[in-house]
C-alpha cells in the first residue's frame, strides 16, 4: 500500500504509461539502428559492387601532341627561299649553310569513349552482351547481359550472382549482337536509386528538355550514340513497344509513328523504316512500365 506523506500530498501511484512509453521509445530506438544498419549495409555492397564494376571500363587516355622532329633544308632549296638584292660584283661561290624550320606540334585526335574490357567480362559470365551508359544519368552506368528467358536476370546481376537487383539485360528474342532493328532493355526500379529507377526522371519537361539526351551502347566491335526521343507509360503486354521482330517495313513506321503520338514530349528528330531503336523498360506498377525510347544516331567502329 502506497504510503502518504502529508495532508497536501497525493498518495504516489504506480505509472504504467511512463513504463509502456520508455518501452516504446527503446522499441524505436533498436528497429531504426536496425533498419540504419541494413540501409548502411545495402549502401556499403552496392559501393562495392558498383566499384568492381568499374575495374572492366579503362578511361579515355590523353593522348598527347605529337611532335614533329626539326626539318633540314638542303642548301639549294634554302637559296630558293631567301630573296637577296642583286649584287654589281659577282661574289665568290660559296656553300650555304643548311637552313633548319624550328620543330612544329601538331595535335593528335584522342579517342571519344572508354574502352571496355569484354574479355574480362565474358570470363566472368559469357552472357555479357555489352554495356550502357547514360551520361546525364551518371547511375546508369552497367554491363548488359542476355539470359535464356526473360526472367532469370531479374533475379541475378550480371555476374550471375543470386541479387534481387537483378541486371540489366537484353530481351532474350533480340540478338545477342543488337542486330535487329529494334533491341529492348530491361532494368528494375529499385529504391535506391540503382539500375533503371533514374529513367523516371526523364519524365519531368523540363528535364527532358534542358539536358543531354544521349545513351551510349558498348559493344566488342562499335560503340553506338542513340539520342533518346520518346517517353511514355505503357502496358507490360504492348505489343506495340515489345515487339522484337521489327523489320524496315511499313509496320515498323506504324509503330514508331504510335510512339511519337503517344509520347509525354515532342520529339524533333525524324524517324524512317531505317531507325534503329533501342527501347529501354522499367517496372512502375504491377502491370504498367515506364518506356525510354532512343534512335541510334551514330555508329563508331572500336
Amino acid at each position: 500500500m502506497p504510503k502518504y506523506h502529508g495532508k497536501y500530498q497525493r498518495p504516489s501511484r504506480p505509472r504504467p504509461f511512463w513504463w509502456i512509453g520508455v518501452g516504446c521509445s527503446i522499441l524505436a530506438l533498436v528497429f531504426a539502428l536496425s533498419v540504419g544498419g541494413f540501409l548502411y549495409g545495402a549502401l556499403k555492397v552496392r559501393n562495392a559492387s558498383r566499384q568492381a564494376i568499374q575495374t572492366y571500363v579503362m578511361p579515355v587516355p590523353s593522348v598527347p601532341e605529337t611532335t614533329l622532329a626539326p626539318e633540314t633544308i638542303p642548301p639549294t632549296e634554302a637559296q630558293s627561299l631567301e630573296t637577296t638584292a642583286p649584287q654589281e660584283e659577282t661574289a665568290p661561290e660559296a656553300t650555304a649553310p643548311e637552313t633548319t624550320v624550328p620543330e612544329t606540334t601538331v595535335p593528335t585526335e584522342s579517342p571519344r569513349f572508354p574502352t571496355i574490357d569484354f574479355v574480362g567480362l565474358r570470363e566472368k559470365n559469357p552472357d555479357v552482351v555489352g554495356w550502357i551508359q547514360i551520361p546525364t544519368l551518371e547511375v546508369i552506368n552497367y554491363p548488359v547481359v542476355q539470359g535464356g528467358d526473360n526472367a532469370y536476370y531479374t533475379s541475378h546481376s550480371w555476374d550471375g550472382e543470386k541479387n534481387e537487383n537483378g541486371a540489366i539485360f537484353l530481351d532474350f528474342h533480340n540478338q545477342g549482337d543488337f542486330s535487329q532493328i529494334h533491341n529492348i532493355l530491361y532494368g528494375h526500379c529499385m529504391k535506391d536509386g540503382s539500375m533503371f529507377q533514374s529513367l523516371g526522371k526523364w519524365e519531368g519537361p523540363e528535364f527532358f528538355k534542358n539536358n543531354d539526351k544521349t545513351v551510349l551502347l558498348y559493344l566488342p566491335g562499335e560503340t553506338r550514340v542513340y539520342e533518346i526521343f520518346a517517353v511514355e507509360r505503357v502496358d507490360a503486354l504492348d505489343g506495340r513497344v515489345y515487339r522484337t521482330d521489327y523489320t524496315a517495313d511499313e509496320a515498323w513506321e506504324a509503330a514508331l509513328s504510335g510512339t511519337l503520338q503517344r509520347t509525354q514530349h515532342g520529339s524533333s528528330l525524324e524517324l524512317t523504316a531505317q531507325s534503329e531503336v533501342l527501347t529501354l523498360s522499367t517496372c512502375v506498377g504491377d502491370m504498367s512500365r515506364l518506356v525510354v525510347h532512343a534512335v541510334c544516331v551514330e555508329h563508331v567502329p572500336i
